[in-house]
């Protein structure tokens, strides 16, 4: 079955060297998993011509009016792109987005007929409290009941650029839950994918992709990710 292959270039790159991402990533995938690249928005109009679906990072919560360096979802669909990752750990931490701003986003993203990419997770210490499973519960509180089919992405967020991985009963626990919560939801695992651990967690475990980060960034090595399986 087609695995969901998703890399985050977060705020690396310029035109110039994702264009020569594209360039490589092109000539050395051969796997038949759906790929998409959430790049920086500046160089999102740039890359909607490749044969690969083109995310954004991020996306605003209201319509449209004054608020300075934001990004409206019509503006997103204005340059033809499909997917949006909303709820990342890092944009609730550095922005300090809460679970209603995140259902507003994804609002904004279905009102455009943008694919939302919802990211949840714990902290280290809610995971070691053991309280981690009703911390992502209540993350997901909004989306029980949408009957539409979900991408949730699990990224601990103990696990991001910080080497560590969940154990496979770990993520096929969270897996197991967010599938209960959201009947139609396809579950995606993040944090500190690699070439390394890749193939063992798309064989093993019962996620449908990966959401790639600082390995992603290479193109030989996400595109060894996008076809671990």
């Amino acid at each position: 079955m087609s695995k969901l292959i998703i890399a985050n270039f977060k705020m690396n790159g310029t035109k110039s060297s994702i264009q020569e991402w594209f360039n490589v990533f092109s000539e050395e995938n051969s796997g038949s998993n759906k790929i998409i690249v959430a790049l920086p928005s500046p160089f999102l109009a740039d890359f909607t011509s490749f044969r690969i679906s083109i995310a954004s990072q991020n996306v605003s919560s209201y319509d449209s009016g004054a608020f300075t360096s934001q990004i409206s979802a019509e503006m997103l669909k204005d340059c033809n792109i499909n997917y949006s990752i909303i709820g990342h750990s890092e944009s609730r931490k550095f922005l300090k987005e809460t679970d209603e701003d995140i259902f507003n986003k994804y609002n904004q993203l279905i009102k455009h007929s943008i694919k939302p990419i919802i990211c949840v997770g714990e902290p280290l210490d809610v995971r070691e409290n053991s309280s981690f499973l009703d911390f992502i519960v209540k993350q997901l509180e909004s989306f029980k009941d949408i009957e539409d089919e979900l991408i949730i992405a699990y990224e601990p967020i103990w696990a991001i650029g910080s080497g560590l991985v969940p154990s496979i009963a770990d993520i096929n626990e969270v897996s197991k839950l967010i599938k209960e919560q959201c009947r139609n939801a396809k579950v995606l695992y993040g944090g500190s994918v690699n070439k390394e651990n890749a193939s063992n967690l798309l064989i093993n475990s019962n996620i449908d992709g990966v959401l790639v980060g600082g390995a992603s960034l290479d193109p030989k090595e996400f595109a060894n990710i996008a076809q671990s399986c």
